[in-house]
């Protein structure tokens, strides 16, 4: 049987070690406030309807605002530090904040979105604008 000995090269230990910070508890938990909710986009005759998959938050930490054709859609929390008595060993569901945005064109009536809770979706209807169909006009050349 023969045995065959490699020499690891200098930069592998730093490398695996790199990794192992890269995907540790603590690079994770940097991302954990900008987790952004699942959303569907769908488009009726006469409006979109816009569904955040958003369970578990608190309809009054959503704001939404329209300025200069974007409307955003965001949430925070705003926690009060309180002495906790349980302790976490590991917290994925815990979303802090996030913000969602979508362009909207001159078709659609800003005058009249409206947005609902329920069951953990949220839910923006953004009416279309009747368009008038072009009226053709025959002139007459005199």
């Amino acid at each position: 049987m023969t045995h065959i000995r490699v020499k690891t090269p200098s930069y592998v230990p730093g490398f695996l070690n790199a990794m192992d910070k890269l995907f540790s508890e603590d690079f994770q938990s940097a991302f954990k406030d900008t987790q952004h909710p699942a959303v569907n986009i769908l488009e009726k005759e006469k409006s979109y309807e816009i569904t955040l998959l958003a369970p578990g938050l608190n309809k009054t930490d959503f704001k939404i605002a329209l300025e200069d054709n974007l409307l955003t859609i965001s949430y925070e929390k705003n926690e009060e530090k309180t002495e906790e008595t349980e302790k976490y060993i590991r917290r994925e569901f815990a979303i802090k904040s996030f913000k969602r945005s979508f362009t909207v064109n001159e078709n659609l009536n800003v005058d009249e979105i409206t947005a609902s809770y329920e069951n953990g979706l949220l839910t923006v209807m953004i009416p279309k604008v009747e368009v008038k169909e072009a009226t053709t006009k025959t002139i007459n050349i005199n």
